[in-house]
């Protein structure tokens, strides 16, 4: 009888607590007079690329370059975290 009781008040509650439902917007297929919606992410990137090639006329081949030194230092680094991790490795097998 008591848990029948508790069933019936959460069961009451649980429906009082529920909001009205919303109407639903209504969908449209986009067309030319509809703006593009453009992130501050975005924008930011945008402007950065912007400030990047009217300062130094960047080129295909300055990019590449820049590209190459980059992920240089990366993969270097890691040969150099990987090359003092050996040491240790062979040291916990001895």
């Amino acid at each position: 009888m008591q848990k029948q009781r508790i069933v019936e008040v959460e069961y009451e509650d649980h429906v009082a607590t529920f909001p009205a439902p919303r109407a639903r917007p209504e969908l449209r297929l986009a067309n030319a007079d509809d703006v593009s919606v453009v992130g501050p992410a975005r924008r930011l990137q945008n402007d950065l690329a912007r400030a990047f090639a009217a300062e130094s006329g960047w080129s295909v081949k300055r990019t590449v370059i820049v590209g190459c030194v980059f992920h240089g230092v990366v993969l270097g680094s890691l040969a150099v975290a990987a090359g003092n991790l050996l040491p240790h490795i062979a040291r916990w097998g001895g």
